[in-house]
């Protein structure tokens, strides 16, 4: 007969060569499936990615909403008249107060209030 020794749960036993033989393929090919698992994602972190993709889409959709809108509000603020350009210049990209504008435009900071809370309804109704 043809015996062979192998190991089994830490003891010595005495196994057919066929049976030996399919025990040291068996265990090869748990190995290689082993080094294989290793090499690529588990199951938890490809769903991990998985549902992280979502949020990355979301935000794409946002930046992508927020380009829309921003490109839109160029568009509105060209379409203005001059002295709303202004305004809104001297507000914004300048930083004045509501009183300082007033000053150098001759109006009181009253009126200044007024047109730009005008003109701030009449953007966000462009973009909405």
């Amino acid at each position: 007969m043809n015996d062979t020794v192998v190991t089994y749960r830490g003891q010595q036993v005495s196994v057919p060569k066929e049976v030996a033989d399919f025990l040291e393929r068996d265990r090869r090919r748990m190995r290689a499936q082993y080094k294989r698992d290793q090499r690529h994602l588990s199951r938890r972190d490809f769903e991990t990615v998985l549902s992280s993709y979502g949020d990355v889409e979301r935000v794409t959709e946002d930046t992508a909403l927020k380009n829309l809108q921003l490109e839109t509000l160029r568009e509105v603020v060209a379409g203005l008249g001059e002295r709303d350009r202004r305004l809104i210049s001297l507000r914004y990209d300048e930083e004045l107060s509501m009183e300082a504008i007033g000053r150098q435009l001759g109006v009181s900071r009253m009126a200044i209030s007024k047109r730009l809370r005008t003109l701030n309804r009449k953007l966000n109704r462009a973009v909405v």
